[in-house]
């Protein structure tokens, strides 16, 4: 038996916990603006129930916040956290007892159901019987997000046969719960307003403390250090600090233990991260003035920038602006040496990792045909590359497209 003084320093402890505010981070009204959007776009898509499994899904609808959803982990840990959402009703939450404390925190759900502990072998018995209680499941075309990294493929596999033996007609519904999420409300544009702002003070962080001798860890650490010093949260994908230029291979390099020298360029590709939406800026560090031809080649990249924000507005047509983006790269003679690497844009927002990546893009190269229209409220990166990787990210709006760093596009000198 415990002593009664551990049993009395838990219970203040737990005590202390469950009397912490909630840091929901939206308003109800927000959410409640979100279902609705979901399921017209069900309705739209003729998915009468929904299965979300992604955390970036579940968190846009009611916002829950875990670091972790048992994505790889044993075998017989299956990741079976999931909203199901009923295209005329409301939505449940499944999920185990041991999250509780978390869903109160951090997720606007009203009906949550969740398992003992010891019972999660049941989980997805459990899950099948409650939504099918509620008429959810037979007879009716169920979606799931099979382009998810959350379940694996195994436990889709699970869920698939699941829902079929219950008398569903099974579909994959990864675009109905993505494309909602692809224009942003006026909530959701301020976050990564803010995220960008975390950003650029990272940078800047960055840029007053980098010395010749750190390691690219080190400067890895900085950055962090900065980031989260100004209120930014853990990102989707490693927050990379590297020595070289990104564009010659490396751009998707782990910073490791290499010493930085004076003689080096050191690049970094983060995101600040605000409410778990995200916004992404790259910046490129030297130790002494830039040769010409580095800063020559970065003005190249950043013309492309002017042609974007001068050219996607709401209503433009996607393939038009590719084709001017990809006439300029080409009578500026980057394809003469960039035959390789990706010109283009994709979706920033909500997200967890392993991925920062969303799923709307656009691909200069090859994409003049593309017939869809910018529209108000998109918002994403653009990567302008050639040798050197130049990353921002872009918000449309009503009254006009603007990049949200407010970082000028050079070199920074530092360590001076």
């Amino acid at each position: 038996m415990l002593d009664p003084s551990i049993t009395r320093f838990l219970a203040e402890q737990q005590e202390q916990i469950s009397g912490t505010e909630p840091h929901v981070a939206f308003s109800a009204e927000e959410y409640a603006s979100r279902l609705a959007k979901l399921q017209r776009a069900m309705a739209e898509d003729g998915v009468d129930t929904l299965v979300l499994s992604s955390p970036e899904a579940q968190s846009w609808l009611h916002g829950l916040a875990l670091r972790w959803y048992k994505a790889n982990g044993p075998r017989d840990w299956r990741p079976l956290t999931c909203t199901v959402v009923r295209v005329d009703a409301g939505y449940i939450l499944f999920e185990g007892v041991e999250h509780t404390e978390m869903i109160r925190r951090t997720s606007a759900a009203t009906d949550v159901r969740l398992l003992p502990r010891y019972e999660r072998n049941g989980m997805l018995r459990f899950i099948v019987s409650e939504i099918a209680a509620e008429g959810w499941v037979n007879g009716s075309r169920v979606g799931i997000e099979l382009y998810s990294a959350i379940p694996n493929p195994a436990v889709s596999k699970m869920i698939e046969g699941a829902l079929l033996d219950a008398g569903a007609h099974v579909v994959d519904a990864t675009l109905t719960a993505r494309r909602v999420r692809m224009i942003k409300s006026a909530a959701e544009i301020a976050a990564v307003k803010r995220a960008a702002a975390i950003c650029d003070a990272g940078l800047l962080h960055l840029a007053d403390v980098l010395r010749p001798g750190m390691t690219e860890l080190d400067a890895h650490g900085e950055l962090i250090r900065g980031l989260s010093a100004a209120g930014g949260e853990p990102a989707g994908l490693h927050q990379v600090a590297f020595v070289g230029l990104a564009a010659l291979g490396v751009y998707h390099e782990i910073s490791g233990r290499r010493v930085i020298t004076e003689d080096d360029f050191l690049d970094v590709d983060p995101c600040g991260v605000y409410k778990r939406y995200h916004s992404n800026r790259s910046q490129l560090y030297t130790f002494k003035e830039p040769p010409r031809a580095a800063v020559e080649l970065l003005k190249i990249l950043t013309g492309g920038f002017d042609i974007l924000l001068n050219r996607a507005r709401p209503g433009v047509r996607i393939g038009d602006v590719n084709a001017e983006l990809y006439a300029y790269y080409r009578d500026a003679g980057v394809f003469e040496l960039n035959s390789s690497v990706w010109i283009g844009g994709y979706e920033m927002g909500i997200a967890f990792p392993p991925d920062w990546v969303g799923e709307w893009k656009f691909t200069v190269v090859g994409g003049q045909d593309d017939d869809r229209t910018f529209e108000s409220g998109m918002v994403a990166n653009f990567e302008s590359m050639c040798g050197i990787g130049l990353l921002d990210t872009f918000v449309i709006e009503d009254e006009q497209t603007s990049l949200l760093s407010k970082l000028p596009h050079e070199i920074m000198v530092v360590g001076i």
